[in-house]
């Protein structure tokens, strides 16, 4: 069984920081001002009296510090897909690949591909911890957070079901936080829930 499909595959050519030719275009002023926005320290270049030199000083600084090259990118995880029933965890990247000639940049080759691996017991776990997380701050986003200022109020939220201790108190510190969210800059004494006012609620 093949585990990797490519998806989508696409040659582009991404905007990149000025080269050497451009540069030299430049004036004096406009690559002073590029080398201070770079961070390039005035002491490294004042003891340099000739302008002529200050220049190719800044040109050869402003290629050191931002190079005429497209940032490195790392694969992102794009969408993952756990199938229990036949037990497979389909991931699917993006990748990205900036291919250069003769030192030069020419373009970028940016690749979707999806990988089957076997499902872990970790994979449903974080699927599940996911959807729990996503599924409170639904249900948080629905609330008037000014109804729920004290530890009580929080609580009853949190507590008022059948879900296990776990997932209680994940709820009372998730709402608990934007509570505090919520009333930053005005007077507000911050409840502190533990573990064991959850359970003995």
């Amino acid at each position: 069984m093949n585990n990797n499909t490519i998806i989508s595959k696409e040659t582009v050519v991404l905007d990149t920081p000025h080269d050497i030719n451009t540069l030299k275009t430049y004036s004096y002023d406009e690559l002073l001002s590029m080398c201070q926005k770079l961070g390039i320290q005035r002491e490294s270049y004042e003891n340099i009296l000739d302008d002529d030199k200050r220049k190719v000083f800044f040109i050869n600084e402003i290629l050191r510090v931002n190079p005429p090259v497209p940032q490195n990118i790392k694969p992102v995880l794009l969408n993952s897909e756990l199938d229990e029933s036949t037990r497979i965890n389909k991931n699917t990247y993006r990748y990205v690949k900036h291919v250069f000639q003769d030192n030069e940049y020419k373009n970028t080759i940016i690749t979707d591909e999806s990988y089957k691996i076997p499902l872990s017991q970790r994979d449903i776990h974080i699927r599940d911890k996911n959807y729990l997380i996503n599924s409170i701050n639904e249900e948080i986003s629905s609330l008037n957070l000014d109804e729920y200022k004290t530890k009580e109020d929080i609580l009853k939220f949190a507590c008022g079901n059948n879900k296990s201790s776990g997932e209680k108190y994940r709820r009372a510190s998730m709402l608990n936080s934007a509570v505090i969210d919520h009333m930053k800059g005005k007077k507000f004494i911050r409840p502190r829930i533990t573990h064991f006012d959850v359970s003995v609620y």
